[in-house]
């Protein structure tokens, strides 16, 4: 898979898929399970945190930032951009 780096600066400017990247539901709890450990780890030890995630042309990116909050469908990134849930391919903390 060829994966493009972008700053979290950047995540504002994107463009999400509409759908789904993650097709089992065991796949979507673990995805949310990663998440929640990312934004604790976040938190408390400032760590960053990769995220991997399909825009809406199908091209996957990744960057690495703190996870400020993961609330319902979007998880909020450091500088206050917002990424919907259904785009992250990965979580990597």
């Amino acid at each position: 898979m060829n994966v493009r780096k972008i700053a979290p600066e950047q995540i504002s400017l994107m463009h999400f898929t509409h759908q789904d990247v993650l097709g089992d539901e065991e796949q979507k709890i673990l995805r949310a399970h990663k998440l929640v450990k990312a934004v604790m780890l976040s938190n408390l030890e400032h760590q960053d945190v990769g995220l991997i995630l399909k825009l809406d042309t199908g091209e996957v990116i990744e960057t690495f930032s703190n996870l400020v909050d993961f609330a319902d469908n979007y998880v909020e990134v450091k500088g206050g951009s917002f990424i919907p849930v259904w785009a992250i391919v990965d979580v990597e903390a």
